[in-house]
C-alpha cells in the first residue's frame, strides 16, 4: 500500500509541479532576461519546490533529519544524472561545449557551495565546533549570502532586451495560477515525507538511501520534465541551466533546514549522509572539468555526461550497503 501512495503522490506531485513551472516561465518573461538565466532562476527555483517541502516536513515535523538531508542531496545526484539524457538527445557532439558561460559559472558555483557543505560537515563529524548564529551554524550563513551573489552576478552577466510580444495575459492571473500551483505543490510535498517516513519503517531501508534515491528522484521529476521540455523546444542552455540552478537552489535549501532544526544539521549526519555529499561533489567537479575542456566528438554519448551518471549509479548503489 506505501508504493501505491509513493507512485500517486509523486505522479500527482510532479503533474502540478510541471504547470507551475510553466507559470514562472511566463512570470519571468516579464523580467526580461535570457533562457539561461530562466532555466536557472526561474525554472530552477519552481522545480526545486517539491524538495524544499518534502525536506523541511521531513526534519520540522517529523523530526527525520537524515531523511530530509539525504532527499536534497539525492535530488542533487538525479539531476547530474539527467545530463547524460540531455548529451543524447541534443545530438552528436559534448553537450558541455556547448553551454552558456552562464552555466558553466552555476556549475562552479555548485561544487564550491556542496564543497562548503562536505567540509562543514567533515569538521563537525570529528567533534570540532564552529560558530553559529540561533542555531543556524556559520557555514550555512555563508552558503545563503553566496547564493544571493551568485544570482546577482549570474543575472547581470546576461540579460537580454525586453520582447513586446511577451505573454500579456494579467499579472493577477499569472500570480494567483502560481500561489494557488505552489500550495498544491507544498501539500503534495509533505504527504510525500510522511510516505518516505513510511518506506523506511516498512522496508528497512535507510534514511538516507530513501532519502537519495526514492524521495530524491520523485521530487527530481519535475526537472526531469521541464529540461525535457526546454531540449524538445530547441533551447539547450535553458535545459542545462534548470539542471544545474535547481542543484544550486537545492542546495541552498540546506540553511532552511538549520534554521528548523534545533541544531546545526550538518553536525548530526551519518557517514552515508557524508558519502553522498562527497558523491555529489565528486559529479560537480566532473562537470565543471567537461564544461571547461573544449575538445569536441561526434558521438551522442561522451565521457564527461557518461561519468557523471556511473558516478551518481555506483554512489547509490553503494549507499544501499552503508546502514
Amino acid at each position: 500500500m506505501v508504493w501505491i501512495a509513493f507512485i500517486v503522490c509523486g505522479g500527482a506531485l510532479t503533474y502540478f509541479s510541471y504547470y507551475l513551472c510553466k507559470e514562472g516561465v511566463i512570470l519571468s518573461e516579464r523580467a526580461h532576461i535570457s533562457e539561461g538565466i530562466i532555466g536557472m532562476i526561474f525554472l530552477a527555483i519552481a522545480t526545486s519546490f517539491p524538495e524544499i517541502s518534502t525536506a523541511a516536513t521531513s526534519v520540522y515535523f517529523l523530526d527525520q533529519v537524515g531523511l530530509g538531508y539525504s532527499d536534497i542531496i539525492g535530488s542533487v545526484l538525479v539531476n547530474f544524472m539527467i545530463l547524460l539524457g540531455v548529451d543524447y538527445y541534443s545530438g552528436k557532439g559534448r553537450v558541455l561545449t556547448e553551454i552558456s558561460r552562464t552555466n558553466r559559472l552555476t556549475g562552479v558555483f555548485v561544487a564550491v557551495f556542496v564543497s562548503i557543505v562536505l567540509g562543514a560537515a567533515v569538521i563537525r563529524s570529528r567533534g570540532y565546533a564552529l560558530p553559529s548564529l540561533m542555531g543556524i551554524g556559520v557555514e550555512n550563513l555563508v552558503i545563503v549570502l553566496a547564493y544571493v551573489a551568485a544570482l546577482r552576478w549570474l543575472k547581470d552577466a546576461e540579460n537580454v532586451p525586453h520582447d513586446p510580444a511577451a505573454n500579456k495575459e494579467p499579472k493577477w492571473e499569472i500570480w494567483s495560477k502560481f500561489i494557488v500551483l505552489l500550495a498544491i505543490v507544498m501539500v503534495l510535498g509533505a504527504l510525500m515525507a510522511k510516505v518516505g517516513e513510511q518506506l523506511v519503517l516498512t522496508t528497512g531501508l535507510s534514511q538516507t538511501f530513501t532519502g537519495a534515491l526514492l524521495l530524491g528522484f520523485a521530487t527530481s521529476l519535475p526537472e526531469i520534465i521541464v529540461s525535457a521540455a526546454a531540449l524538445r523546444a530547441g533551447s539547450l542552455n535553458m535545459s542545462v541551466g534548470n539542471i544545474l540552478g535547481s542543484n544550486l537552489f537545492d542546495v541552498c535549501i540546506i540553511p532552511l533546514l538549520d534554521a528548523l532544526h534545533r541544531a546545526p544539521i550538518l553536525g548530526t549526519l551519518t557517514k552515508g549522509q557524508i558519502l553522498v555529499t562527497g558523491i555529489a561533489l565528486l559529479m560537480s567537479v566532473v562537470f565543471v572539468a567537461g564544461s571547461f575542456i573544449k575538445r569536441r566528438t561526434n558521438t551522442r554519448l561522451n565521457w564527461d555526461t557518461g561519468a557523471i551518471f556511473a558516478i551518481g549509479f555506483a554512489g547509490f548503489v553503494i549507499v544501499y550497503f552503508v546502514r
